[in-house]
C-alpha cells in the first residue's frame, strides 16, 4: 500500500507558520499539493476499508464458545466464624505508636457539566443522551441505516463495514475521543460511551447497533471482532486482564469476551467469527480502575456503627452514588485491580478524618485492630451470590452503599483504610474460597504471618469477627494463600 507522505506535509505547515511564509505561486502549489495528498489518503482509507470488507465475505470459521472462568475454586462460607472471646497474644516488646498520615482535604468543589458544544452547522445533526448524569451531544452528518435482518450472514456484515465506511465519521470519531478525556473515562468506560452513542445513531435494532460499536471501536484502534450464531450478533474483545464468569472463544491464542452490558449472554456451542484483524485496530480493553470517571456527584450519606474494646461507635459517613451507579454492572476482573483502586473524593474525606480521630494515640497494633472491627462489625455480611446472584467484587464506596458485604469488599476496604491512614504496607490473601489480607508492622507483632519478598507480614482478617491481628479462621489454618500484590 502507499505510503502517506506525513512527514512532508508536517514539514510543509510548520515552515508556512514560522513566519517565513510563502510566495504566491508557491502557496498555489502547495494547495495543489495538499489536495493531492488527501486524496491520495483517502484513496489508501477507502481501499483499506474495501480489502477488509473482501476479507468479511469469505474468512470465517466456527469457534467453540467457551464458559467463563469462576473467581473462586470453591463456594464461600454462608456465615462467618467468630473470634475466641480469649484475647490474642500480646507483644513482649513495646509497639510503636502511629503517626497518621495528614488528613486529606475536603472534597472539591462539584466542577459544572461539560459545556455544551457549539451549534451544529446547517448540514449536521446532533442526538443527546445521558451517559450515567453527564449529558452528552454528539454531532453528526447523517442517521445509520444497517441492513441487518434475518438470516445473518458474514455476507451481511461486509457489505455493513463498507456501508459505514461510506460515511464521514471523522466528527463521530473526534467527539467520542474528547468526551474520553474530558470525563477521566477508563476503556470499560470509553466503550460503554461508544455503544451508546452507536445505539443512538441507529435506532431501536439492537444488531445495528452492536454493529456500529464494533466499527466504531476498530477505527479508535480496539481490536473489535463481531460474532454470530443464528440470528443474534455478538461483540467480542480481548481485554489486558482477566474477566471472570464472562464467555470466551480463543482466536489465535487469544481470548475474545463477548461484550455485553447487561446481565451474561448464555452460549453453548460454536459461533460464526474470523481471525483477522482490520489494519492497526490491535489494542485490548484494559480494565484498570486506577482514577475514577469524572462525572457529576451524586453525595449520599450513612452512619455505621461498631464496638470495640467495649466502647461503641458511631462513624458518619459521605459517599459517591454515581460512582457506586458506574461500577455496578462493572465486569468481574482480578482482585489486584480493587485493592488498587481509589475511594471517591466524598467518601475519603469522611472516612479518613472521621477515624483519624479514633486511632490517634494509639500503638499500631490498637490502631489495626480498631480497623478490624470497624470492618468486621460495622458491615452485615452476605455472599455476593446472596446479594446479587452471582459474584461481585466492590470498591470502598459501593461497600458503605450496598446493605451487606462480603470477604474481598471488606479486604478492599480495610487494605485502603491501612495505607490511607497508618501508611503500612499490606498485602491481600486469596484462598480458594476467601479473602483476607496481612500487614507488615513496624513493631514485632505475635500470631500468624507469611513472608514475602523477605518482609513479615502479620494476617488481619477483615472477615472473622472480632478478630484481632494474627488471628486465621481454624478452616485456613495451616493453608497457603496465593498472595496479591499491589
Amino acid at each position: 500500500m502507499q505510503k502517506i507522505p506525513f512527514l512532508a506535509f508536517v514539514a510543509l505547515v510548520i515552515f508556512v507558520f514560522t513566519g517565513k511564509g510563502l510566495r504566491a505561486q508557491d502557496q498555489d502549489e502547495f494547495q495543489k499539493w495538499l489536495k493531492k495528498d488527501q486524496q491520495s489518503y483517502q484513496k489508501f482509507v477507502e481501499e483499506e476499508d474495501r480489502a477488509f470488507a473482501d476479507f468479511l465475505k469469505k474468512d470465517w470459521e466456527a469457534f467453540q464458545a467457551k464458559q467463563g472462568v469462576k473467581p473462586f475454586s470453591k463456594p464461600k462460607p454462608v456465615t462467618m466464624p467468630k473470634a475466641p472471646k480469649q484475647p490474642a497474644p500480646k507483644p513482649t516488646a513495646p509497639v510503636k505508636k502511629v503517626k497518621p498520615l495528614p488528613a486529606p482535604p475536603p472534597p472539591p468543589k462539584p466542577k459544572p457539566v461539560l459545556p455544551k458544544p457549539p451549534a451544529a452547522a446547517p448540514t449536521m445533526k446532533t442526538v443527546s443522551f445521558d451517559y450515567y448524569s453527564q449529558p452528552v451531544v454528539i454531532t453528526f452528518k447523517k442517521k445509520i441505516k444497517l441492513n441487518l435482518n434475518p438470516p445473518l450472514t458474514n455476507q451481511k456484515i461486509s457489505q455493513v463495514w463498507l456501508t459505514l465506511s461510506g460515511i464521514d465519521q471523522k466528527d463521530v470519531l473526534k467527539q467520542l475521543r474528547d468526551y474520553k478525556t474530558n470525563l477521566a473515562l477508563n476503556d470499560w468506560g470509553f466503550l460503554k460511551l461508544v455503544h451508546q452513542t452507536a445505539c443512538n445513531l441507529t435506532g431501536s435494532d439492537q444488531r445495528a447497533c452492536i454493529a456500529y460499536t464494533w466499527f466504531l471501536l476498530n477505527k479508535l484502534g480496539y481490536n473489535a471482532k463481531v460474532a454470530f450464531k443464528q440470528n443474534r450478533l455478538f461483540l467480542l474483545l480481548p481485554s489486558k486482564e482477566l474477566m471472570y464468569e464472562r464467555p470466551f472463544v480463543v482466536i489465535n491464542k487469544q481470548k475474545y469476551y463477548f461484550i455485553t452490558f447487561r446481565g451474561t449472554p448464555e452460549l453453548k456451542g460454536k459461533i460464526l467469527t474470523y481471525r483477522g484483524n482490520y489494519q492497526k485496530a490491535d489494542q485490548p480493553i484494559a480494565l484498570d480502575i486506577r482514577t475514577l470517571p469524572r462525572l457529576p456527584q451524586a453525595v449520599k450519606k450513612r452512619v455505621v456503627h461498631f464496638v470495640y474494646a467495649g466502647k461503641r461507635y458511631a462513624v458518619p459517613l459521605e459517599y459517591d452514588g454515581e460512582v457506586v451507579n458506574y461500577f455496578k454492572n462493572y465486569p468481574q476482573t482480578e482482585l489486584k485491580l480493587y485493592f488498587e483502586a481509589p475511594a471517591s473524593s466524598f467518601l475519603k474525606y469522611s472516612l479518613l478524618n472521621n477515624l483519624r480521630e479514633l486511632i490517634k494515640g494509639k500503638n499500631e497494633m490498637d490502631a489495626v485492630n480498631l480497623l478490624l472491627r470497624f470492618v468486621q462489625t460495622g458491615f452485615h455480611y452476605r455472599t455476593d451470590d446472596q446479594q446479587f446472584g452471582h459474584e461481585k467484587y466492590m470498591l470502598p464506596d459501593e461497600t458503605v452503599y450496598y446493605p451487606s458485604s462480603d470477604c474481598e469488599d471488606r479486604a478492599i476496604l480495610f487494605s485502603y483504610l491501612v495505607r490511607h491512614l497508618l501508611g503500612l504496607e499490606v498485602i491481600g490473601l486469596d484462598y480458594p474460597n476467601h479473602v483476607a489480607t496481612a500487614v507488615r508492622f513496624h513493631s514485632e507483632i505475635p500470631g500468624a504471618s507469611i513472608r514475602f519478598r523477605g518482609k513479615r507480614f502479620v494476617v488481619c482478617d477483615p472477615t472473622y469477627i472480632n478478630a484481632d491481628a494474627g488471628m486465621v479462621m481454624p478452616e485456613f489454618k495451616g493453608v497457603t494463600p496465593k498472595v496479591i500484590a499491589f
